[in-house]
């Protein structure tokens, strides 16, 4: 653990000694937390069932809150076999449609930590090439699923990579064509889809269950970069990349080299920076120094320190999600981001129709703008 972590809140190195334990260093004490609290904080990392499973199985854990503590890691068991058994028949209808297909992150993910039930996560997504996009939605419409996203004049203008859906056995999906999803996004990376899924491979997912997912270094630079542009503010998809990395074994050395490729290095190496800084060194992945980004996200984190608890106001995800290829596309995605925040709120607060994050949910029937936006997925432009 690197030593400019060890000054933690209690609260915080509880959440970090859940995910990483040490014996090399004490434990969080109990007594000063509260189960509210901790459930709280937990949640908003996503980390409550491996919480659960550290805080129950310590001696001081007070027997009023072994109960709850149980019930929220048993709730996530029924959670994984829920999505394995959806991802058991969706991945069935697109075998049968002849879509090539990968899964990522939720189980594949939680397949990476020391039990698959430590890992909270609630939906699927699913990546298929973009040339049988149409035909994948097609499948799986016939299959049983049911479109979530269903304002099609805002996907037809918007030109998202992911289309929102809801499987047979009611498990939320996101089927993707691309693992940059908003146009912008494609436009500033190079991203390769049809090549990471090509380099797919089977992995176990716990109950004799396999499932097709991206290769190691795939595995990582897909966790990483979504971190990233959700701001890399929950410990639970730090501990998604750091045992990325680690399962890539001698592999970890190529993730610099790839991540150029995608011109994704620098959102990568930032979250990789802040994974080795709160759970530990990572080992040699061939990836470059950050520059000033770089350091004021160290800085931040040496000054308020990681995971930020509830009403932490210093998160700076935005320095990750705006992180760019080169220093002047950085400081321009730091202003279009803000300034696009500050208009989005401003139309919240006035209550214009679609100006919220759910928009996309607002159910708007328009069989041209479906169509155009299907046309688009299929004509491969940007």
């Amino acid at each position: 653990m690197d030593g400019r972590t060890t000054a933690r809140r209690p609260l915080a190195q509880l959440l970090v000694d859940s995910v990483a334990p040490s014996a090399a260093r004490g434990l969080a004490p109990l007594e000063s937390i509260s189960l509210e609290l901790l459930a709280d904080a937990a949640q908003d990392h996503r980390v409550l069932p491996a919480v659960a499973k550290h805080v129950s199985g310590r001696p001081d854990c007070p027997e009023a809150w072994r109960a709850p503590l149980r019930r929220a890691r048993d709730e996530q068991v029924v959670r994984h076999l829920g999505v394995l058994a959806e991802l058991s028949r969706l991945g069935a209808v697109l075998d049968g449609a002849d879509v090539p297909w990968v899964v990522g992150k939720g189980p594949t993910a939680a397949a990476l930590w020391p039990a698959p039930d430590m890992r909270e996560y609630y939906d699927l997504d699913l990546y298929v090439p973009r040339a049988m996009f149409r035909r994948a939605v097609g499948a799986l419409e016939d299959g049983g699923c049911t479109g979530e996203d269903r304002n099609w004049p805002l996907m037809a203008t918007s030109r998202r990579a992911e289309y929102a859906m809801r499987g047979p056995l009611g498990v939320h999906l996101d089927l993707h064509w691309d693992v940059a999803v908003p146009r912008g996004t494609r436009r500033t990376y190079r991203t390769d889809p049809d090549a990471m899924i090509g380099r797919r491979r089977a992995v176990d997912l716990g109950g004799g269950r396999t499932a097709p997912t991206f290769d190691p270094v795939d595995t990582v630079l897909v966790l990483a970069f979504h971190a990233a542009q959700c701001g890399a503010g929950r410990l639970m998809w730090l501990v998604d990349v750091a045992r990325a990395v680690e399962a890539c074994g001698a592999a970890r050395a190529g993730i610099g080299a790839r991540a150029r490729a995608m011109r994704m290095e620098a959102p990568v190496g930032l979250v990789l920076d802040r994974a080795a800084r709160v759970l530990g060194d990572l080992g040699e992945t061939g990836l470059r120094r950050r520059g000033a980004l770089g350091a004021a996200t160290a800085a931040l984190d040496a000054r308020h320190g990681f995971p930020d608890l509830p009403g932490d106001r210093h998160r700076a995800g935005r320095l990750y999600s705006s992180a760019r290829p080169r220093a002047w596309g950085t400081a321009a995605a730091l202003v279009r981001d803000a300034v696009a925040d500050r208009r989005i709120e401003r139309a919240i607060r006035r209550g214009v129709p679609g100006a919220d994050e759910k928009a996309l949910r607002h159910d708007v029937p328009d069989p041209a703008a479906r169509a155009d936006y299907f046309r688009f997925v299929d004509s491969g432009a940007g």
